[in-house]
């Protein structure tokens, strides 16, 4: 016999209920990893049917992809409001870390699919997802620090591209260390010293 799905039925628009799964598919990689879930445990997740969720997805790696390129966008936008509001690229630049920790706490979900999907690397499309992030990663802090060298405020001899490279790994050390169970001794306070101490390496 069929399961019934987990969550009531409701009628959703499209976009809503693709949002939805997408929602739903994080949470159900993370309680287990890309290769053993099932595309059955994702839909009764999410309260659809399979049928339904394979009129959104054509199968469980474009599930995957999908997640991955959702959590990559979200923080990208997070990143530009910043960039938005904040006239000084040096602060950018530490609000861009601060709030990438807040939202890694509140979304630990996340780290663990972000982590699987590093582990799929031999996979050509997983590898390419990953990647594309990534470089959109690095184009926008670079992007931030030659704001900063043309705002005056970080010093023109700063290697853009290999800080840059500093920056983004700095993020996958903070994915690490939470998942790792350093909550204790890696917590806010830490990232807020680590997040001053790049800023004030390279400052004018």
């Amino acid at each position: 016999m069929t399961a019934e799905p987990k969550r009531p039925r409701t009628r959703l628009p499209g976009q809503e209920r693709k949002k939805l799964i997408l929602r739903c598919a994080a949470t159900v990689f993370a309680r287990s990893n890309f290769r053993a879930a099932k595309v059955a445990e994702i839909a009764r997740e999410a309260g659809v049917s399979e049928a339904m969720l394979y009129k959104h997805f054509p199968s469980k790696k474009a599930i995957f992809l999908e997640v991955l390129e959702h959590m990559s966008r979200r923080i990208l936008v997070f990143w530009e409001e910043i960039a938005r509001q904040e006239p000084d690229a040096l602060e950018v630049l530490r609000k861009m870390c601060l709030v990438y920790y807040e939202r890694m706490v509140r979304h630990p979900q996340e780290l663990k699919v972000q982590f699987q999907a590093v582990s799929e690397v031999d996979d050509e499309e997983i590898a390419k997802r990953l990647q594309k992030d990534h470089r959109s990663y690095l184009s926008f802090i670079r992007k931030v620090l030659r704001r900063g060298v043309k705002e005056g405020v970080i010093r023109p001899d700063v290697p853009v591209a290999a800080m840059a490279f500093l920056f983004n790994g700095g993020g996958i050390m903070m994915n690490m260390m939470r998942l790792l169970g350093f909550e204790k001794e890696f917590n806010q306070a830490v990232v807020k010293q680590l997040a001053d101490y790049f800023v004030e390496s390279i400052r004018a």
